[in-house]
């Protein structure tokens, strides 16, 4: 239609240009031609309208020519598709059934061989398990017989423990030892400590008890003392006073001077003559020689 109506355009301004060119022709003559051009683009026209109709047509009848191509070849391609998947699974059922079949026999084979090992390796260990025991039953009757030597040993070794126990009973005990400076026979206040420490073990026993003084064998040029052997004894009494003082029984009590007779450092240094100004308390058992 669109065509029909150009072709319409065209014609009348063709027919303008004709007109505005032959302004000098005559009413009838123009008549005549413009009747002529019209009855030629009718034609015209008409023919434009039948091809275009017919062309229309074509192409109606071509799209549905090609979607019913469309059409059948996708449910061609779906059957064919679905006859794939049909086939594709059928042959892996088969492959799965196949590979099943093949690993039953596969584990089959491996636990009779399994079990065949595990019962030629039980067989060889119950061997092997019997010689274990046979050799430890060898073993054991040997660390019997050791342990019954072992057994009379600890019994002996207890029998001489005690023995030792009671002969070190029997012997002199050193149970504290106080220090006194050069020339001193008064306690210091840590020398009482030390004594304090030791009175509810003495309290708790019978035994004797000596109290041992001592001197460095410097000279004594002054003083009360007119010895190492007075100066140790007044030490002795000191120790032996305090002891008494704090309710040990004063007949239990000996008290002993030794001047310088029994040195325990060096009587050439300071440090070992400090070490030699002492008193001793010790527990005497009965039957006990100092």
């Amino acid at each position: 239609m669109l065509i029909r109506t150009a072709f319409t355009i065209i014609a009348l301004l063709g027919v303008a240009l004709v007109v505005s060119s032959c302004a000098k022709l005559d009413q009838e003559e123009f008549e005549m031609w413009k009747n002529e051009h019209v009855t030629k683009m009718d034609q015209a026209n008409s023919d434009m309208s039948n091809k275009i109709t017919m062309l229309e047509g074509k192409v109606d009848q071509n799209n549905q020519d090609t979607t019913e191509a469309i059409s059948k070849a996708k449910e061609e391609t779906i059957a064919a598709s679905q006859q794939g998947d049909a086939d594709t699974i059928a042959a892996a059922e088969q492959k799965a059934k196949e590979g099943d079949a093949q690993l039953r026999a596969d584990l089959t084979k491996a636990i009779d061989m399994q079990g065949k090992e595990a019962m030629d390796a039980a067989k060889s260990g119950d061997a092997e398990l019997k010689k274990q025991i046979d050799a430890l039953g060898q073993t054991g009757q040997a660390n019997s017989t050791a342990l019954k030597q072992l057994q009379s040993d600890v019994m002996a070794l207890k029998g001489q423990v005690a023995t030792n126990a009671k002969e070190a009973a029997k012997k002199p005990m050193l149970v504290a030892t106080v220090n006194f400076g050069s020339g001193q026979t008064g306690l210091s206040s840590k020398d009482k400590a030390i004594l304090d420490g030791i009175v509810d073990q003495l309290m708790a026993s019978d035994a004797k008890i000596k109290v041992v003084g001592h001197a460095d064998g410097t000279p004594v040029l002054r003083g009360s003392h007119r010895s190492n052997w007075d100066l140790s004894q007044s030490r002795a009494n000191s120790a032996a006073t305090y002891l008494k003082s704090k309710g040990i029984d004063a007949a239990r009590i000996e008290a002993v001077g030794m001047a310088h007779t029994k040195p325990i450092a060096s009587q050439n240094t300071a440090a070992g003559r400090a070490m030699n100004r002492r008193v001793e308390v010790i527990l005497l058992p009965a039957g006990a020689m100092m």
